[in-house]
């Protein structure tokens, strides 16, 4: 992934604080970030809900959705809606907001989600 794209980490602690994201290893299962003091970090997908990928472009940038609309609950009771290719033998996966007036895109850690429910086909 591109060094310089800016994310915003959400821990399962309920912390959230932005980063450059430098490499998501799924295999590996870690986040390599740089923190805004210049320090590099790796962050387990064990501490890890989601990474956020706020929008900075005009809407023709928008990465087109494709997949089932599902509804995502975390321990922490959020839900969050959007589009996504799940696969529940993976690691994680990006999630298409059906609000992506924010986000583009969000990485979900699998691990993280308490259910999924697939609104549509």
């Amino acid at each position: 992934m591109d060094s310089t794209t800016t994310v915003v980490l959400r821990y399962r602690d309920g912390r959230t604080e932005r980063a450059t994201l430098v490499e998501t290893d799924v295999d590996q299962q870690i986040v390599r970030v740089k923190r805004d003091d210049g320090a590099n970090d790796e962050l387990p997908f064990s501490e890890l809900k989601a990474l956020f990928f706020p929008r900075t472009g005009q809407d023709d940038a928008l990465e087109p959705a494709s997949g089932s609309t599902i509804a995502i609950e975390f321990a922490d009771g959020e839900v969050i809606r959007g589009v996504a290719q799940y696969n529940p033998e993976r690691n994680g996966f990006f999630l298409f907001p059906l609000d992506r007036s924010k986000n583009d895109r969000i990485f979900v850690v699998n691990s993280a989600i308490v259910s999924i429910e697939v609104e549509r086909l």
